[in-house]
């Protein structure tokens, strides 16, 4: 049997698409789009940053290819050449939600969607008032866990989420073994196990 794609999650990627293509907390939209296609560019194959992208994009490109490879010492040093680390984490967020988007168009067979042309709206600047440094390699807001890693910027942590729950399953039905949508519980769970064993991610 092949299902259709599910409504709720394609108004979830056009939402996120919608959010990766505009002016975020940190970055303007034009930054944000060069971070969109530098991840595209590692995911297609190329074998190093590209020569004009910056540490911006060195870091999108690591992130895209070899995040594991990453540690607090290279974070260390993209800050030292001028990455600050609430942008860093922005990038993180973009990099997240981009293959989540790009992914789920490839797999069902389709383009992946195009960069509108960027608008000139100014960052918002909104950035979490209990911000803490030192618990992770970035800024965050007590303890994170993987769904609230990106809240000392909000507005990412609130995307992140917003494609989180359709893609995965509502945060409140995490612990029913019970629940089941197009899949049961069990085969979701299997496919969320399997994907992150592909991608190395052992959170």
């Amino acid at each position: 049997m092949v299902l259709a794609p599910d409504p709720d999650r394609l108004a979830a990627v056009e939402r996120a698409w919608s959010h990766l293509t505009t002016a975020g907390p940190v970055l303007t939209a034009d930054e944000r789009q060069h971070v969109i296609n530098e991840a595209r560019r590692a995911w297609a194959g190329a074998e190093s940053p590209g020569a004009d992208s910056g540490v911006a994009g060195e870091a999108t490109f690591w992130l895209a290819v070899d995040a594991e490879g990453l540690t607090a010492e290279v974070v260390a040093e993209f800050e030292a050449q001028g990455l600050d680390r609430l942008a860093y984490l922005e990038i993180v967020g973009i990099v997240g939600l981009l293959a989540n988007v790009d992914f789920y168009m490839q797999g069902l067979g389709r383009e992946l969607l195009a960069l509108p042309e960027p608008s000139d709206d100014e960052p918002s600047g909104e950035i979490a008032a209990d911000t803490e440094d030192g618990y992770l390699w970035v800024p965050s807001v007590g303890t994170p866990s993987a769904p609230t890693v990106l809240d000392a910027l909000p507005s990412e942590g609130r995307a992140l989420r917003d494609l989180h729950e359709p893609m995965y399953v509502d945060m409140s039905q995490i612990g029913n073994g019970h629940y089941a949508d197009a899949l049961t519980k069990a085969q979701i769970e299997w496919l969320a196990a399997r994907t992150s064993y592909l991608n190395e991610c052992f959170y």
